[in-house]
């Protein structure tokens, strides 16, 4: 390399670490209590010819069904669990995908006036399958490839390919709509591979390959079937016959992982053994060299974006009140409760070599209120480096990040490893400090700190996959076994059972130091041939998890109270088990497609929350207090029955109706809600809602809510887009001696920048 590259080389990077330290310099470090968006990561991953879309969430995620748009848009429905859709701390956002050349660009939208999410691949019609992440905490989304196809001597846009490796493994199937309303039967989907795959074979036999190839991606393209074998191994016959070879491997490979009982095996191994292994495919088909991409993957990329909204909102109560005496009262205020702006950074360094994969991110999240008594928060939510084998043999990240497998924080300082032993095994080992660990006066030298370890079983028979997973957590040390105090010792195991139609998740944790369960979960997910999904959740928990300082309660670290004297480890040990409410959740859902431009959906849900029991504190240095627990909530029961339907009244509009009965030992309600979904050529879209809600309580007391909003979005271009949404909240409460009336108006605008 030459002098003048190596200082121009040098420059680049003088000015990444110069361009994020400005920004860091900018930003004031961060106070761990808030939170803008629900979706912590996107990341795409290429797994041979299947691009895999992983979206990352802050909190573990409850994943009910997927709606196919005319327009080729995913709607997924998935909750937050412990945070409602309309905590005024998360705001809808609009995310572009990561830079990739493997497939189309997308946008990802959440939360929607109907709490879903919206995966937009601006106008693209693509074929895809959505699941629940392993996770428990991410979404997948898998889709082809975006090849280059050369046909004669012009290029032809690329093809998407999926081939039948994701029809296969990979469950929960949703086919995006590529024909229009048409919906094919099974029979349908027969008559259509057979007719191909005799196309495929004719074009082949004459030396028509381009058009065999097409020919036989439109078969694979459909879900599987009887004619996806021959297709499969014709596929590889086209490859090899068009001088291909890397290709033609590729997919032998397949076939043999695919269909290894197969009659036609030795063939096939035969075929794959004479292939040379070289690298006459990428010079045949004009690609760049070895050298010239290796120049190209050694670029710099920062991407990202800034978003900011400002949010205004004002409040009208009228309160009309009778003592016991008879006497009637009557008050009104005006306030504005709400002015503040939120700023939103999200920057990404990439550089890929022929090995590696490095990337350096930063989340900063602001909220600057404006109003007197208001709090400013600040909030780094992600800074790490990020580093790993193209072929993800090993994987390290350090810095402030989020948990990626059971047991982890939601989000610590630390470090996160993995290693590949094989195709089967996986090593993943973490160590840090939680960020959002509930503040109990530590001081910054004298944190909990943990370490985990986890092994994971990424394949086994019949789609069977897995891991468990320890962690441990203390006071001033690392290590279970080096003194200081020890806070959690987690042992926890994870199960995953996917196929094409069905998926299960299992998870449970326990903790040696409390002998209690932390939770145990179930999630399933099932899709018929008809279309119907099925879903079910059950779901115990103590939450918060069992830790010795539980939500504050001693101004002292653990470790200061224990060496006073005053409480004993024992005593912390029953305040935890006292503090930590046992809840559990039982939901199923099942959605139908009763007309091409309509499904719809019903789901029952019963819930209930055990309280808190009677624990010790100490109001001073020298002595304890017993403060009383708290009642549970008993069983709660909802039953929604919702109704979507898809370019109904405009093109590629989408109208959703949701009624809700609830009901406790204390209350009952009923909600109404309407939203309506329209989007005009592709820039314009507008968002239209109105809820209705009634309940009634034990006391004869009603209260009513009446909330309709309008947003609308424009999209510039791929750099900016602008939002703007108004709406009015009227609440009113009634009971046998007062009466209280509140009109809340709100607006808010804003903008995101996304830039490459």
């Amino acid at each position: 390399m030459k002098i003048n590259q190596v200082s121009d080389t040098i420059k680049k990077y003088a000015r990444a670490v110069v361009g994020f330290g400005a920004v860091a310099l900018l930003l004031s470090i961060s106070s761990p209590s808030a939170y803008a968006q629900a979706i912590d990561d996107i990341k795409i991953i290429e797994m041979g010819e299947t691009a895999n879309i992983k979206l990352h969430f802050i909190a573990p995620i409850r994943y009910e069904r997927t709606l196919a748009m005319k327009n080729g848009d995913i709607r997924i429905y998935v909750k937050l669990r412990n945070i409602k859709p309309d905590d005024p701390r998360l705001t809808r956002e609009v995310l572009d995908s990561p830079p990739s050349d493997i497939i189309w660009p997308f946008t990802v939208t959440y939360p929607e006036l109907d709490s879903s999410l919206t995966v937009s691949f601006l106008g693209k019609k693509l074929r895809y399958r959505v699941r629940a992440g392993k996770d428990g905490r991410s979404i997948n989304i898998f889709t082809g490839v975006a090849k280059q196809e050369r046909q004669s001597e012009s290029i032809v846009k690329p093809a998407l390919v999926v081939p039948p490796v994701a029809a296969v493994a990979l469950p929960d199937v949703v086919q995006g709509d590529t024909s229009g309303d048409k919906i094919l039967t099974p029979e349908d989907i027969e008559l259509e591979a057979k007719n191909l795959l005799a196309i495929a074979t004719s074009a082949l036999k004459v030396n028509q390959i381009d058009k065999s190839v097409a020919t036989l991606n439109k078969l694979l393209n459909l879900p599987p079937n009887t004619h996806t074998q021959a297709a499969q191994k014709l596929m590889g016959e086209a490859r090899e016959k068009n001088g291909e070879l890397a290709k033609a491997r590729a997919e032998y490979e397949l076939y043999l992982k695919l269909y290894p009982k197969a009659g036609d095996v030795r063939e096939v191994k035969a075929r794959l053994a004479k292939l040379p292994k070289s690298n006459a495919e990428k010079r045949l088909k004009g690609e760049p060299s070895k050298a010239e991409q290796k120049t190209l993957e050694e670029k710099l990329q920062i991407t990202g974006g800034i978003s900011q909204n400002y949010f205004w909102g004002t409040t009208h109560t009228d309160t009309f009140a009778i003592d016991g005496a008879g006497n009637t009262s009557t008050f009104s205020s005006d306030n504005t409760d709400q002015s503040q702006l939120i700023t939103s950074i999200d920057l990404t360094a990439r550089k890929r070599t022929e090995t590696l994969d490095s990337r350096v991110v930063l989340r900063e999240y602001n909220r600057q209120n404006f109003l007197q008594g208001q709090n400013n928060e600040n909030r780094w939510n992600a800074l790490y480096l990020e580093q790993g084998a193209r072929d993800r043999k090993f994987m390290y990240r350090l810095g402030r990040q989020s948990g990626s497998w059971g047991g982890l924080p939601g989000r610590f300082d630390g470090l996160t490893a993995g290693y590949s032993l094989n195709q089967n095994w996986r090593v993943n080992v973490a160590a840090g400090t939680p960020v959002e660990y509930f503040s109990g006066g530590w001081d910054q030298g004298d944190r909990m700190t943990f370490s985990s370890l986890n092994i994971e079983l990424t394949h086994l028979p019949h789609e069977w996959s897995g891991s468990a997973y320890l962690l441990y957590q203390g006071q001033g040390q690392l290590y279970p076994k080096s003194g200081g105090i020890h806070d959690r010792a987690v042992l926890g195991m994870e199960a995953h059972y996917f196929e094409q139609r069905k998926n299960y998740t299992m998870q449970i944790e326990y903790d040696k130091i409390f002998k209690k369960f932390n939770l145990a979960t179930f999630q399933g997910n099932w899709t018929r041939e008809s279309g119907e999904n099925y879903y079910l959740m059950l779901d115990h928990r103590r939450s918060p998890p069992l830790a010795f300082n539980m939500q504050g309660q001693f101004s002292q670290s653990v470790k200061e109270v224990i060496n006073s004297g005053v409480i004993s480890s024992n005593t912390l040990r029953d305040n935890a088990i006292a503090m930590s409410m046992i809840s559990n959740m039982a939901a199923v859902g099942v959605s139908h497609q009763v007309h091409p431009k309509l499904r719809v959906s019903t789901d029952f849900r019963l819930s209930n929350s055990g309280g808190t029991g009677d624990y010790t504190t100490t109001p001073t240095s020298t002595s304890t207090a017993i403060q009383p627990g708290a009642p549970g909530s008993g069983n709660q029961y909802a039953l929604s029955i919702q109704a979507m339907g898809n370019n109904l009244l405009f093109e590629n509009d989408l109208g959703i109706a949701n009624v809700t009965f609830t009901k406790s030992d204390t209350t009952k309600g009923q909600s109404l809600t309407f939203s309506q979904v329209n989007t005009f050529n592709s820039r314009w879209r507008m968002d239209l809602s109105l809820m209705l809600y009634r309940q009634t309580d034990i006391a004869d007391t009603k209260q009513t809510q009446i909330r309709p909003s309008m947003t609308v979005n424009y999209r510039l271009n791929k750099q900016w887009n602008f939002v703007g949404e108004g709406g009015i909240e009227q609440y009113k409460t009634a009971s046998s001696n007062s009466d209280d009336k509140t009109l809340r108006k709100y607006v808010y605008f804003g903008y995101r920048w996304n830039f490459r």
